[in-house]
C-alpha cells in the first residue's frame, strides 16, 4: 500500500478493531485515520496531510496519533 500522507510505500497494519486506517510508513511513522476523516483526508493536499498528522500527534502525546475529522479544519 501507499501512504495517505506522502504516498511512499507503507505497511497496512489494520486490524478489526479499530474503524478506519492504520499504517506504518519509514517517512511518517505509525498512524491511524479514522473512518469519519478517511476521504476527506485522502482529498486534502500534501502539505494539508501533514498538518493534519502533526496535530493528531501532538493530542496523541506519545500514544500513536489519530487523525480525527476535527484535525482537518
Amino acid at each position: 500500500m501507499q501512504c495517505s500522507v506522502c504516498g511512499a510505500e507503507a505497511e497496512d497494519l489494520t486490524s478489526g478493531d479499530f474503524d478506519g486506517l492504520v499504517v506504518r510508513c519509514k517517512r511518517c511513522g505509525e498512524y491511524e485515520v479514522a473512518d469519519g476523516a478517511l476521504n476527506a483526508f485522502l482529498r486534502l493536499d500534501y502539505d494539508a496531510r501533514v498538518a493534519a498528522l502533526e496535530k493528531a500527534r501532538e493530542a496523541a502525546a506519545g500514544d500513536r496519533p489519530t487523525v480525527r475529522a476535527d484535525d482537518l479544519s
